[in-house]
């Protein structure tokens, strides 16, 4: 199957997939010689992320715990392809073992550099490819055989210019990865001040001056509206509806538009705490541009107090309020704004709250100037991608 179709580019060839790479060429046999391995199922794996693994014993992992991973190991989901479970291993344990659910491609030396083979592997383009041949199934959910992508055809530069491609790529993904770990870090840092300053009073004899309340009295929570009401006309500017499902994956292709004659009040802008109190419950700093707030969203802002009092707040919430959503005995868990009220809150004085800002906001700021970089790099690397691998924008080859 042909997937790419441009014109062949100077000094460029057509190949399949299969003479540059291997696909699934190493799995678990009776010589198998590891008795626990790390296990990657698909639900480990989100876009370009491989999030967690677990340790089983060989004798107890599931049948499906099969595909060999190594060095340089591209995993691919083979099921319902549209939510992009895909990730790029480059350090493999020597145990790491993932499920039959993935292709896992394996480039061959001197063939094919991995990691530019892992970013043609998933441009959107290929992903829509992919995504067509699995909704074309008849099975009872989207996925398509392995051998799908080994056949693909794509126009592939010489090896000296994958490398000089995949240079530029790793570059601007490792600078995304330093800024990710980074906020993490500084969210940590954030958090374990936020707990010694103030959450361990609540467990001691208040300090002189300071209070307990909840958190409906240290923040104004804005719930969104129904925006089918406000649907967005053909050919005029739009706002991306911010839904629960865009919290975690920002705004995508498959993000609704609407209208932006909407009240002020439900327009969100980068910076603004969003909370979502039904489904899957999230706290986040939005920083995906301005939107429009959708139901079972809270916007949430104060007048008297300074955004990370408040944010850490409802961060250190957040596991209660996952926990009361579970129980409701609803096909959405949901927490209501009874509990925003019983929430308990300690509130320092004034004099208390100024001096910990000195040393919080900047702390934030940084986080959200960090995720400000990570979005702009992220929209680089996403428009730069298809122009390298069609070959429209070139690179001088690494010899």
């Amino acid at each position: 199957m042909t997937y790419q179709t441009s014109t062949i580019p100077k000094g460029w060839k057509m190949t399949t997939l299969g003479e540059v790479a291997d696909v699934n060429n190493s799995t678990i046999d009776k010589n198998y010689t590891f008795n626990e391995i790390e296990y990657i199922d698909v639900a480990s794996v989100e876009e370009r992320k491989l999030t967690e693994t677990q340790k089983l014993k060989l004798e107890n992992a599931p049948s499906r715990a099969k595909r060999i991973v190594v060095d340089n190991s591209i995993l691919i989901s083979t099921v319902r392809p549209n939510l992009k479970h895909y990730c790029f291993v480059k350090k493999a344990k020597p145990n790491l073992i993932a499920s039959t659910g993935f292709a896992v491609v394996n480039s061959k030396q001197g063939k094919s550099d991995p990691y530019y083979l892992y970013n043609l592997l998933t441009t959107n383009e290929y992903t829509n490819y992919l995504i067509k041949i699995a909704d074309s199934q008849t099975s009872t959910y989207p996925a398509f055989n392995p051998s799908i992508i080994q056949n693909s055809k794509f126009i592939f530069p010489s090896f000296p210019e994958q490398r000089a491609i995949a240079a530029v790529l790793l570059s601007l993904d490792d600078k995304i990865e330093l800024l990710c770990e980074q906020n993490k870090t500084l969210e940590v840092t954030a958090q374990v001040i936020f707990k010694e300053k103030i959450v361990s009073k609540t467990q001691e004899v208040l300090p002189k001056g300071w209070i307990i309340g909840g958190l409906s009295d240290i923040a104004d929570f804005l719930n969104g509206i129904a925006l089918q009401k406000y649907p967005a006309a053909k050919g005029t500017d739009s706002f991306p509806a911010i839904k629960i499902k865009e919290l975690r994956a920002g705004i995508t292709d498959a993000t609704d538009r609407v209208s932006k004659d909407l009240p002020e009040q439900y327009i969100v802008h980068d910076g603004d705490v969003l909370f979502s109190w039904s489904g899957s419950l999230e706290v986040v700093i939005w920083q995906f541009g301005d939107g429009a707030l959708n139901q079972h969203l809270f916007k949430v802002t104060s007048e008297k107090y300074p955004k990370w009092f408040y944010y850490f707040w409802l961060l250190r919430h957040l596991p209660n309020f996952r926990a009361i959503a579970a129980n409701k005995a609803t096909t959405m868990g949901h927490i209501q704004r009874y509990h925003l009220d019983k929430a308990q809150v300690a509130i320092p004085d004034d004099a208390t709250i100024k001096e910990l800002n000195a040393l919080m906001e900047p702390i934030l700021n940084k986080v959200i100037l960090n995720s400000s970089q990570i979005k702009g790099l992220t929209r680089l690397r996403d428009m730069i991608l298809s122009k390298l691998m069609s070959g429209k924008l070139r690179v001088k080859s690494i010899t």
